[in-house]
Formats: structure tokens, C-alpha cells, sequence
């Protein structure tokens, strides 16, 4: 504001929402091609691996098995649904990865690097050359094996907490099944809170490596700095968008997946 009043989170939202309406106007032609032509492939080998693949493989089986001896050993409660929950979806997710890693290396990070290219532009041009798609490419490329290792420690130093804090409420003598309950409560929405914040960072490291034409961890800090005083909005834009594509995937698989 003009008077120097900082803005509301939800001010800060609703502006950032109508430029980049704006801008997707503006390219609307460039936006639809990359999508449909480059982004396409790798969204359907995305629901595919989630709506047939699991039926009729052993490979996830073996990663929920694999999750579930981890989780037994390390003390976790096994009668909780929590957890239950938890290992079915980070088996499919692990799964999903694995089977659509070739297309998030190639498809994806060129959808990417093409829409990067084309924010820098006044006037792109689809299909983008080769030279500047492959000066974005590698260090998206590093950008992205830095936010795989970013995901990974989150993941793990969420479970470590998780770890300690169920092990040391046990060891005290608080064991109740309701006692859990809340517990398991308090650790899905910290797990939600840390992970949702993960995630912002990445995509916005993403988005600084390609504006500035160089990647690894440096983004990742860089990001975290322009996250700082700046979480709440980025939380609002996070979760309407996240929601929506979580209600979409479901749909899909309700809808296709053999019963």
C-alpha cells in the first residue's frame, strides 16, 4: 500500500493470483501448447501408474511391507490408522516416482524450462528452440536432484520427531489409545505443515534456478530467503491449488480404477 501499511496475507494472495491470471492471458496460445503437447505425457503416466499399474505389479506391495517393518521397528503404534494411512500413501507416492521418473526428467522440467523461457519474453514462440530450452534445462535439471534430497530430509527429520516423541510419551507411562490418538493428531498436521512448506520451497527454487540460469542448493537457500516474512501467503496459494488437484486425482481414480 502506498501509506507503507503492510499488506494482509490475503491481500498479497488475491494480487498475486490476478497477475498471474494476467500473464496466462496474455500467452494464453503459448500456455496451452506446451501443456498439451509437452506437459501432457507426463500427466498421464502419472495417473496411470496410480489407476492400473498397482493392481498387477509387486513392486508395491514390496514398498509398503518394506515401510511397515520400518515403522514396526522404530516403535511406531501399529494399531493406529494414522500410520496405516500414512505408509499406503508414501508407498504409492515412492511408486508413482519411480514409474514416472523418466517423464519428470524429460517432459516435465522441458514444460518447465519452456514456460520460464516464455515468462522472460515478450513474444515467445512454441515450440521453443533447442538452445534455450537446454541453457534452463541443466540447471533445473541440478535444481530438481537438490529438491529430491530436500524432500527426503523433511521426510526423515519429521519421522525422527515422530519417533522421539512417541517413544518418550510411552516411556512415560502415556499409552492410552486416545492419548495416541491426539498425538497421531498433532503429528499430521506438523507432517502437513513442514512438508506443505518443503514443497513451496522446492517449486520456488525451480523458478529462481530457471529466471537466473543456475541451480543446485544456492537456489534452495536463495528460495528460502524469499520465503522469509512471506509463508502464510504462500501457504494460501499453496492449498486452494493443492486441494483441487487432489479432488481431481481422486475423481480419476474412482472413476477408472477397477474395483
Amino acid at each position: 500500500m502506498e501509506d507503507g501499511t503492510p499488506k494482509s496475507p490475503m491481500a498479497e494472495t488475491s494480487k498475486i493470483i490476478r497477475r498471474s491470471v494476467y500473464a496466462f492471458l496474455q500467452r494464453y496460445h503459448y500456455f496451452t501448447s506446451a501443456a498439451a503437447l509437452l506437459a501432457f505425457p507426463f500427466s498421464v503416466s502419472v495417473l496411470l501408474s496410480q489407476a492400473y499399474v498397482p493392481s498387477s505389479s509387486t513392486l508395491l506391495p514390496t514398498i509398503y511391507n518394506r515401510l511397515r517393518t520400518l515403522f514396526d521397528a522404530a516403535g511406531f503404534p501399529s494399531s493406529l490408522e494414522f500410520f496405516t494411512v500414512l505408509n499406503q500413501k508414501l508407498s504409492e507416492t515412492i511408486f508413482s516416482s519411480i514409474l514416472t521418473l523418466p517423464f519428470t526428467l524429460t517432459f516435465l522440467l522441458i514444460t518447465k524450462a519452456s514456460i520460464i523461457q516464455a515468462l522472460k519474453q515478450n513474444k515467445p514462440t512454441f515450440p521453443p528452440t533447442f538452445s534455450s530450452v537446454l541453457t534452463l534445462y541443466n540447471p533445473l535439471l541440478l535444481t530438481h536432484f537438490c529438491n529430491s534430497l530436500l524432500i527426503l530430509s523433511a521426510n526423515a527429520t519429521l519421522f525422527s520427531l515422530l519417533f522421539f516423541a512417541f517413544n518418550c510419551f510411552q516411556g512415560f507411562g502415556f499409552s492410552s489409545p486416545n492419548f495416541l490418538l491426539l498425538l497421531s493428531a498433532a503429528g499430521a498436521v506438523l507432517y502437513s505443515i513442514i512438508l506443505a512448506n518443503a514443497l513451496i520451497v522446492c517449486n520456488l527454487a525451480m523458478v529462481v534456478s530457471g529466471m537466473e540460469r543456475w541451480g543446485g542448493y544456492m537456489t534452495i537457500l536463495k528460495a528460502c530467503v524469499l520465503m522469509r516474512g512471506r509463508t502464510s501467503t504462500a501457504l494460501s496459494l499453496a492449498l486452494p491449488i493443492n486441494m483441487a488437484l487432489a479432488a481431481v486425482e481422486a475423481l480419476f481414480q474412482y472413476r477408472i480404477r477397477p474395483s
